[in-house]
């Protein structure tokens, strides 16, 4: 339960024997390559960096590409539950493998997925033409006449638009206007149809929006518009088409049903094609990792003759590196040194199985340096403690139980996902804890009201419980506020433990020890304001307060040259501006604790809801 110790390895290797040596490294997994000249800056001068070409890689990762995109639109994957959790790695053999380099034809495959995508998006595009040209046109498709005839006469302008019908009526009261132009209600087509018989023209209200068409002269033309616009008359553009709008409508609908025909012809093809989805996946692996074997060699150097390459192995795997090495490569010369005081060295930890999990917490917040220690440990028990807390319920803890086992059993070849199930597992066991001792079960459902007098899970729960925290939740409050405070302590005391162990004594006691005598006799001076404590215990506390702020008000300031600088930094760091921790920074990050009461009682509530509402 530790960092691993690394060893820093330089290659040397001819020319010539580069890639296979690459490719050996690559194949044992156990060596990070680095930039040489990140460790080695005097070669800059002397080599040169080698020549990186990936054009085949990148033609057939594209090509695999876009078969895969095909495939995605006309047949994507259906993920099972275990796959909507997390990513799946892809498991190769390497008789699958061969297979796939050597008896798969990607160009074949490639040439008619790029055909049919070419074809796909042709006629989408012409799909999405028709169907908003239909939109466009469908709020004309009842007028009477064809569009054509109402551009066609040039002795006469026509004006076509929408009105109120009290307007309108208003409108043909109006004499001069009536002297100079022709009116016309446009009912909607049906009405002037023959084989359409739907009875009397509809009659209209004063509210009602009417469309009509008005005639006039070209030199009334502008009198006219404005004329009407004192009325409210709402000019309309019609489109530029022969023909009426309604046939021209159904002409465009007979070509999309053809392109739409022609659009699943082209989808029941593509779909042919995910027969070879599994072989493009292990190819795009294949080559992406091909790729990444290529661009490492772009951090080595060589000259003439040599290539040199730098790398991190774990100190466990150096001896079968250099025994692979000795065994194929001969020609190869390694040499293995210890990195450098802070040196950006990779970081590896090795983990025993039953803590193993909690090492997904750890990459997501950060690995911790080199020199530091294996937080691992220490960050499992906190994490389920407070997971217990937030979600404690005993059902809800069994079927996370049940679950977890159930994942784990369907992921065991898939690291990252198996880790997780038996993370959550873990978890399961504080939540049904919790669960018993919060007295909560699928909240209160075992309450008499749900199943009767004194039933077996009412008996359990009774005997079980030791805070209700909807009964108590000042007690639990407090609970959660001792939680942080012991966290808070415990934290620094891990800060004191790295330091010390990077050889830093004097900045343990300085940054950890001295809160840790200063922070208890706050808190006792603090509670005075709430309770009245001893007054021996009041001494104490002021004492503590007392030799801790000292010690910080003349340590915290250690980095100013100026004595009055190292005083004002050492007086304000105990609020939290400056320097390594603050009172402000534990008050708020003790405060921060009662999210555990919150998350609590929100489990608790958010049951008892949904049991009232049942």
């Amino acid at each position: 339960m530790a960092i691993d110790r690394m060893k820093k390895v330089t290659l040397l290797t001819p020319v010539k024997a580069s890639q296979r040596l690459l490719k050996t490294i690559h194949s044992l997994g156990v060596c990070e390559v680095s930039d040489v000249l990140n460790n080695h800056p005097e070669l800059k001068d002397a080599l040169k960096r080698p020549t990186i070409v990936t054009d085949e890689i990148d033609s057939n990762l594209q090509k695999i590409q876009t078969i895969l995109s095909l495939l995605d639109i006309f047949s994507p994957v259906v993920k099972g539950f275990i796959q909507g959790l997390a990513p799946v790695p892809l498991l190769i053999t390497k008789e699958e493998l061969d297979n796939a380099l050597h008896k798969f034809d990607l160009e074949e495959v490639y040439k008619e997925a790029q055909l049919l995508d070419t074809e796909y998006r042709k006629v989408e595009r012409n799909i999405s033409s028709i169907e908003n040209q239909i939109t466009e046109l469908e709020p004309f498709e009842d007028l009477p006449f064809a569009i054509h005839e109402f551009r066609k006469p040039q002795k006469i302008k026509l004006l076509f638009g929408k009105i109120v019908n009290a307007s309108y009526q208003a409108l043909q009261k109006d004499n001069n206007f009536k002297k100079k132009t022709a009116v016309e209600i446009v009912y909607p087509g049906q009405y002037y149809r023959k084989s359409d018989k739907v009875g009397e023209l509809p009659k209209y209200g004063p509210k009602d929006i009417i469309r009509i068409l008005v005639a006039c002269l070209p030199d009334d033309l502008s009198e006219v518009q404005k004329r009407l616009r004192e009325y409210g008359f709402e000019e309309i553009s019609l489109p530029e088409i022969n023909g009426t709008v309604r046939d021209h409508i159904r002409e465009l609908k007979a070509d999309l049903s053809t392109l739409k025909v022609q659009a699943q012809e082209i989808a029941n093809k593509a779909y042919k094609l995910s027969v070879h989805r599994r072989t493009a996946e292990v190819l795009k692996a294949y080559w992406e990792n091909k790729k990444r074997m290529v661009l490492s060699k772009s951090k080595a150097v060589e000259g003439k003759w040599i290539q040199i390459f730098t790398g991190y192995v774990r100190e466990i795997d150096l001896p079968k590196l250099q025994q692979v090495i000795k065994n194929e490569m001969p020609e190869v010369s390694i040499l293995v040194e210890d990195p450098a005081p802070g040196e950006d060295v990779p970081i590896s930890i090795s983990l025993p199985p039953l803590i193993k999990p909690i090492q997904m917490l750890i990459n997501m917040y950060g690995l911790p340096p080199y020199d530091f220690f294996d937080p691992s440990p220490t960050l499992i028990w906190g994490f389920l403690l407070f997971f217990g807390i937030c979600f404690g319920d005993v059902a809800y803890g069994l079927i996370l139980l049940f679950a977890s086992l159930y994942i784990m059993k369907r992921t065991k070849p898939y690291e990252g996902i198996y880790n997780f199930a038996k993370l959550l597992f873990f978890a399961s066991i504080p939540t049904i804890i919790c669960g018993f001792l919060l007295g909560s079960l699928f909240g209160d459902l075992y309450k008499p009201e749900y199943l009767g007098e004194n039933n077996i899970l009412q008996r359990i729960m009774e005997k079980t419980t030791v805070l209700n925290p909807m009964d108590q939740p000042v007690v639990l409050l407090l609970i959660a506020l001792v939680i942080g405070v012991l966290n808070q302590f415990f934290g620094i005391g891990l800060k004191m433990y790295g330091m010390a162990k990077r050889g830093d004594k004097a900045g343990a006691v300085m940054d950890g020890l001295m809160w840790l005598i200063a922070l208890p006799g706050f808190i006792i001076i603090v509670s005075g304001m709430f309770v009245t404590p001893p007054s021996w215990l009041s001494w104490i506390g002021i004492a503590l307060f007392g030799i801790g702020a000292l010690g910080l008000v003349f340590t915290q300031g250690r980095d100013q040259a100026n004595p009055i600088a190292r005083f004002v930094t050492g007086l304000i760091s105990l609020y939290g501006i400056v320097g390594s921790y603050g009172i402000t920074a534990f008050i708020g990050d003790t405060m921060s604790y009662c999210r555990l009461l919150a998350l609590g009682l929100t489990t608790s509530i958010v049951a008892m809801s949904f049991n009232m509402i049942a």
